[in-house]
């Protein structure tokens, strides 16, 4: 499902909380805190994008593909990145290219 996502299926919801499973077992409540576009190659299938993230935790899971769940769009698998501690929690960015 990954390969199909755009940033049309992200755009609105900003503020929604996305459950991840971690490898460990650890689970991650991660809030949907903005949604850019980036500059796409010539050659691009869609449109690449970025998502961040932020969860109150503030120790970081390592970079790894998580299980996502989602009221609405289903689960899906996603890699996530830690970006450092911010002042509401930990960020974690996904890159779409």
């Amino acid at each position: 499902m990954p390969d199909t996502l755009t940033i049309d299926d992200f755009k609105d919801r900003v503020g929604e909380t996305f459950t991840a499973t971690a490898d460990e077992g650890r689970t991650l409540n991660l809030t949907l805190t903005s949604v850019e576009g980036l500059e796409a190659q010539p050659d691009a299938e869609r449109a690449p994008f970025s998502l961040k993230f932020r969860e109150e935790a503030v120790e970081p899971a390592p970079q790894q593909t998580v299980a996502i769940q989602h009221a609405d769009m289903g689960g899906f698998d996603l890699f996530v990145v830690p970006l450092g501690a911010g002042p509401d929690g930990m960020r974690y960015e996904a890159v779409f290219t």
